[in-house]
């Protein structure tokens, strides 16, 4: 027979010895919040906490890799490509308002039609892009904002600030009319404030 103390001091340490935790599972995903899957292999997180915007959209990538991503028609307000990599990306016909390009290489990307007022564009690469059509109300275009070689048939550029040789740069490429607001690109611009302006497709 065991001895009584040694059974007592036995069911002591029994009582008071912790449960062991469940095992841990994976984290569900959609316990973290909805998320929509977009072309281009990224995804974006919707209902992102935040103390400035509630219900905002955030992405879950920064400085990713959408080389040739298609994005065509697709409502991406605010949503932040910052240091991106978006080289021939297609965002034709979308809407990206308040969305951010900081940092961000949009070479060659067609923005043909889109909605892109309050873009951050600054510090990014908007070498040879395409912005016919589009609509670049209040843009952030800075000194630091890459514009060789843009086309901007028919955008319009009203209430964006530009530097002056900016301005006189976009404003010798300038020709035809907003689809959408009606404004002439060359006047959205303020071309007529540029003074020795050379027409376009001058070679003087």
């Amino acid at each position: 027979p065991l001895n009584p103390l040694l059974s007592a001091a036995v069911a002591a340490s029994l009582l008071l010895s912790p449960i062991a935790p469940p095992p841990a599972h994976a984290a569900d995903p959609a316990a973290t919040g909805p998320k929509t899957a977009l072309q281009g292999g990224f995804k974006v997180l919707q209902g992102a906490a935040s103390t400035q915007d509630s219900g905002s959209r955030r992405t879950i990538t920064r400085g990713a890799t959408l080389d040739n991503s298609q994005f065509e028609g697709q409502k991406l307000d605010g949503i932040s490509f910052q240091q991106s990599l978006c080289r021939d990306c297609n965002f034709k016909g979308s809407s990206l308002k308040g969305a951010s390009f900081f940092d961000g290489d949009l070479t060659q990307a067609d923005f043909e039609g889109a909605d892109i007022s309050q873009v951050n564009f600054e510090m990014a690469c908007m070498k040879d892009a395409n912005l016919k059509n589009a609509v670049v109300n209040e843009a952030y275009i800075l000194a630091t904002t890459k514009l060789e070689g843009l086309k901007i048939e028919g955008a319009d550029f009203s209430d964006t600030f530009l530097r002056k040789d900016q301005q006189r740069y976009l404003c010798g490429r300038a020709s035809g009319t907003n689809p959408k607001t009606g404004i002439d690109t060359y006047d959205s611009l303020q071309c007529r404030k540029v003074k020795d302006l050379k027409p376009v497709g001058s070679k003087k």
